[in-house]
């Protein structure tokens, strides 16, 4: 019966080659790539309001203090699969960011490791772009350029994921990391350390826009968002007709960008779980919270809200509809309503964990989960090319 309910959408998911995870295995082209931070396939461009025209270079090893003058929050922003410094979430948010807010933005660009049609390789080429970004964060914290509480992460889908491992690698717990639709083929199964989770940094907040396909269903973070379920948005069949799921995907970095300035903001309300929001059992009354760049970071569990079809896509807050007359004819077991962690909507069943998928290529498995070692640097000096395995 689970094959013939999923028959339909798994071939709808099958039918978009940029959704399908074993496209490109094979392909000579598709490579795993090792090596040391710095790495020419990593970069980093430093823009602020005044610079968003011409950004700067960064080299981690060679930071300029007066990069960074004055002092402000610094906001780094992390694609994805087939992406670049310009694409998803950069081309949504960072303008945004500096046309309202006193901050500075780091566009990573990894793009030479995330090449379609290679995400196999792209996946295990994640833990080498991790290690770069700690090498940068560390080197700006320790020469005290940047505060260490003023740095937030924003990665969309694969970036999600980097944003994830890189907690593995920097000397100083993160305060806030956000996920837009972090990646899910292949992070399903193995530990934490693969993926995001809210013990990668003080704050973790999610926004989840393409459960059944590209993106998580189940919580990754201290408060996860669920804007129309999570699962379709409203406008993307008529937006991109021929593969609805990467609009909805893209949907996370675009309502991000609008939380920053909308006048009406998007509100959701907690409930217990996904699957009691799906069967109406949750309070329809209430408080409600902001979703986004202004969310609260008091805020834990589940929360779900509706968006319009276009932009603007924020609705403001909900009106309140009693529905306590119905609630009281359900008897919950609040113990048993949460989706099991076990359970994912798949790309392709034979494709979940990392570690059965064969790749012709030599690579060291146990390089995903390595953190670096710190005990012979001293407190002043900066990251060198030799310590990083």
């Amino acid at each position: 019966m689970k094959s013939t309910v999923w028959l339909p959408l798994l071939a709808f998911i099958w039918g978009s080659a940029s959704a399908n995870p074993i496209v490109g295995l094979f392909d000579p082209a598709c490579q795993v790539v090792t090596g040391e931070c710095p790495n020419k396939n990593v970069s980093f461009w430093l823009y602020s309001n005044s610079t968003r025209e011409n950004p700067k270079l960064l080299n981690p090893l060679d930071l300029n203090p007066w990069d960074f003058q004055p002092p402000r929050p610094l906001k780094i922003l992390i694609h994805g699969y087939t992406g670049y410094r310009d694409f998803a979430p950069n081309s949504y948010i960072r303008p945004v960011l500096l046309d309202h807010e006193d901050v500075y933005v780091i566009s990573i660009d990894y793009g030479p490791l995330v090449a379609y049609p290679c995400y196999i390789q792209a996946v295990q080429n994640l833990p080498l772009v991790s290690r770069c970004l700690a090498q940068l964060i560390n080197n700006l914290v320790d020469r005290a350029i940047v505060a260490n509480d003023q740095i937030h992460l924003i990665g969309f889908s694969l970036g999600g994921q980097v944003a994830g491992q890189t907690a593995n690698y920097v000397k100083r717990k993160l305060k806030r990391i956000t996920g837009l639709d972090p990646a899910k083929p292949l992070f399903i199964l193995g530990p934490d350390s693969r993926r995001l989770d809210q013990g990668d940094a003080d704050f973790v907040d999610v926004i989840h826009t393409d459960a059944f396909g590209r993106g998580y269903l189940r919580s990754a973070g201290h408060v996860d968002f669920y804007p129309n379920f999570g699962v379709k948005q409203p406008g993307c069949m008529e937006e991109n007709m021929q593969d609805p799921g990467s609009c909805n995907h893209e949907r996370a970095p675009r309502f991000y960008a609008e939380s920053i300035n909308s006048t009406v903001g998007f509100w959701g309300r907690q409930c217990t779980s996904w699957l009691v929001q799906l069967l109406a059992l949750c309070p329809t009354t209430g408080a409600q919270s902001l979703m986004g760049y202004r969310v609260s970071n008091e805020l834990r569990g589940s929360y779900f809200l509706q968006t319009a079809g276009k932009s603007p896509f924020a609705l403001g807050k909900m009106p309140d509809v009693d529905n306590r007359q119905t609630l009281a004819k359900f008897h919950l077991n609040f113990k048993h309503n949460e989706i099991a962690n076990g359970y994912e909507p798949q790309l392709l069943e034979a494709f979940l964990e990392l570690d059965k998928v064969k790749v012709v290529v030599n690579m060291d498995k146990a390089d995903l989960d390595k953190q670096l070692n710190w005990t012979h640097r001293a407190e002043d000096e900066p990251l060198s090319k030799n310590l990083i395995k």
